[in-house]
């Protein structure tokens, strides 16, 4: 079994795979054209987010027998030609739940507060004590757009302020889960945001949710609530949301996620109702050390 490794790991998992006496071949900044030319050689692939497997690297890989995600999307992977090759992928979707979720709870404090604007101002050496007034988070509707792993992990983690709790997601859920987590669950997505004060994504990238947060959707919010988002930046058509920004539509938003990555637009990072951090939703070590125990079961699996 040979392994290749295309994506930045912690140590951690390098450290069990070396105890295991597993052959890898770790490779965290190779470019496509490189993986290209190699991944014949390999019949397991581990990823993240950075690394394309297109129809093109599968048809270069006849070896290969699984593609494991370091993560939880898999809208980098050609699943449909994978599974016709034989190829079977897994990812590690439990690993990072909590870490998506607190730092989705961080986000709508940190916009509720204005926080990030608050610290850039002492840092430029303003003292704006008058000027910074935010909102608290009690007693707020809250809209939790999907509502999987993270979304039902941050309505536990909000619960205590008091809030009420809308959700949107294509599964209809059992009464008996919706008061566990005291919340209604609304049949349309306009339904669901309307009256939100603060609205929060947690769908994954398809067909169906690319661009379902648009200019149209952005009027129907009668409230002009907060925008989180820390599920793929494709959800928002980005544009949009600066015209929202720009017209009022909405109060401000707090991003993790974008349409490119790396992000760099200063139309958005110059505005002090938008707070935005560099995809590190699963950044925590913890988290990582969970997904690498994740991976070495599923490496067990296959041998």
């Amino acid at each position: 079994m040979k392994i290749l490794i295309t994506d930045k790991v912690i140590e951690y998992l390098l450290d069990l795979l070396k105890e295991r006496e597993y052959k890898y071949n770790y490779r965290p900044d190779i470019t496509y054209e490189e993986l290209s030319s190699i991944v014949k050689d390999y019949n397991i692939l581990i990823i993240r987010g950075r690394t394309r497997v297109d129809k093109d690297l599968i048809n270069n890989a006849p070896n290969l027998n699984a593609i494991i995600r370091f993560g939880v999307g898999l809208n980098n992977i050609d699943l449909e030609y994978a599974k016709r090759k034989g190829i079977k992928v897994f990812n590690t979707p439990t690993a990072f739940t909590e870490a998506v979720a607190e730092l989705t709870l961080a986000l709508i404090l940190n916009s509720l507060r204005k926080l990030g604007y608050a610290h850039h101002t002492m840092v430029e050496g303003s003292w704006e004590k008058k000027k910074i007034y935010g909102y608290e988070l009690m007693n707020k509707n809250i809209a939790i757009i999907g509502f999987g792993r993270i979304g039902r992990r941050l309505a536990e983690l909000i619960k205590p302020f008091n809030v009420k709790i809308s959700i949107y997601d294509v599964i209809k859920f059992p009464s008996e889960i919706l008061e566990k987590y005291n919340a209604e669950q609304l049949d349309s997505l306009i339904d669901a945001v309307s009256n939100a004060d603060i609205i929060t994504i947690h769908v994954p990238l398809t067909n169906e949710t690319r661009g379902m947060f648009n200019m149209d959707v952005f009027k129907k919010m009668k409230k002009k609530p907060f925008i989180i988002n820390t599920s793929r930046g494709e959800i928002i058509v980005y544009e949009d949301l600066l015209k929202a920004l720009e017209d009022g539509l909405i109060k401000g938003c707090a991003l993790d996620v974008y349409p490119k990555e790396p992000f760099k637009d200063m139309r958005l990072s110059n505005k002090e109702n938008v707070f935005l951090t560099p995809h590190i939703g699963a950044q925590t070590y913890e988290a990582n050390i969970r997904a690498s125990k994740e991976v070495i079961k599923i490496l067990e699996s296959l041998r």
